[in-house]
């Protein structure tokens, strides 16, 4: 079993990250001057981790110099595990602390792709959440992928699936503009909600997945699509989707054939860099030597 000197060392990407939400804590809580009680912990679900957000990470962010600081911090954090290639997401709210000045806003994001391209390579994804107005996602998706500054998008936010269909249009957009189609499903959903999005939105990438390991059908189409899932298994323990780590389906659906990336999706909450992981993977046993290089290796 390779150690953990062994695998902080090694060139990795991070294919499911959040950029304002994965610095370190201990770095977040000095640039932030305020502690966050009994943290990190582990939750029951998106509702509790979303009432931290708002009592305490949201309030403290509110310039758009803030907005940098936290992804600066974010990025700082993934050189520092030897992250070489790093897919995330920017969430399309964040314009509204820029006064919707969007610009600033791309001037910013290239700003810090360049400044660390000799370390990193970073792909910006437009996130996008469910929740946000749709007439404000409609005004703004346009130009942010036409900017060029994006690699990718994401949907996400609550797994409910009423009224999904009107985000397909962003889609099919991405698609003209050579953009990298990505959903977050089937973290606490179904395999067959896993499914229904991909062909619903015509994905690439599945965010999460998880839920796809209870129908072996549906582990199926996606190997035979080669639909990658981006897996973050510490945040999948730590929001209650999954009983332990070592109960975690990610090897079971490497040995099914389906393309994996591994994420830390929100280091400030789940408290676990992409070494981390891999290390306390292979320490119960989850996956093997093989599947830890494998994973480091993705790439694009």
């Amino acid at each position: 079993m390779k150690d953990i000197e062994y695998l902080r060392s090694r060139p990795k990407s991070d294919m499911h990250n959040h950029l304002n939400l994965s610095m370190k804590y201990e770095r977040y809580k000095h640039w932030a001057g305020v502690a966050i009680p009994n943290f990190p912990r582990k939750m029951t679900g998106l509702d509790e981790m979303h009432e931290v957000i708002g009592s305490y990470t949201r309030p403290r962010c509110k310039t758009a110099k803030d907005v940098k600081d936290l992804f600066e911090m974010s990025i700082q954090d993934a050189i520092a595990d030897n992250v070489v290639w790093l897919e995330t997401s920017i969430d399309i709210n964040f314009l509204k602390h820029y006064d919707n000045n969007l610009d600033k806003f791309l001037s910013d994001i290239s700003e810090l792709v360049a400044k660390y391209k000799k370390e990193i390579e970073i792909r910006p994804e437009v996130g996008i959440p469910k929740t946000l107005d749709r007439d404000f996602i409609r005004t703004w998706v346009y130009p942010l992928f036409e900017s060029k500054v994006f690699n990718n998008v994401d949907l996400y936010g609550p797994e409910v699936f009423e009224g999904i269909e009107d985000f397909a249009y962003i889609f099919k957009l991405a698609e003209k503009h050579n953009i990298k189609k990505k959903a977050h499903v089937g973290e606490f959903s179904d395999a067959q909600s896993v499914r229904k999005f991909v062909e619903l939105f015509d994905l690439d990438e599945v965010q999460h997945g998880i839920g796809a390991a209870s129908d072996d059908s549906v582990l199926k189409f996606l190997a035979d699509r080669k639909i990658r899932c981006n897996v973050c298994p510490m945040s999948n323990v730590m929001l209650s989707a999954v009983p332990s780590l070592k109960e975690h389906p990610i090897k079971k659906m490497i040995d099914a054939g389906i393309p994996i990336g591994l994420g830390t999706d929100d280091l400030l909450f789940f408290g676990k860099t992409n070494s981390d992981q891999l290390y306390d993977m292979l320490k119960c046993g989850l996956i093997t030597d093989a599947d830890a290089e494998m994973l480091m290796a993705v790439r694009g």
